[in-house]
């Protein structure tokens, strides 16, 4: 039989390790988010209208220069 004692103090030790990898997590989380500054998302949202404007300049070249090709 294993004495109360020793009991609660593996239970303290599980305890303390389920903290600790819960505070590495928030740190790294943490660390994830500092790195998406708000200038990053402007910087992401421009780069993304941009993109989508010569998506629509390329198809409405595409339509007007449309070349008619036939076959012989």
């Amino acid at each position: 039989m294993i004495p109360d004692d020793y009991t609660a103090l593996l239970v303290g030790r599980d305890r303390s390790a389920d903290r600790l990898r819960e505070a590495q997590r928030g740190r790294l989380v943490r660390l994830a988010l500092a790195g998406h500054r708000r200038r990053d998302r402007f910087h992401c949202r421009a780069l993304t209208w941009l993109g989508s404007r010569l998506i629509a300049w390329g198809w409405r070249l595409q339509e007007r220069y449309r070349v008619v090709v036939e076959s012989p």
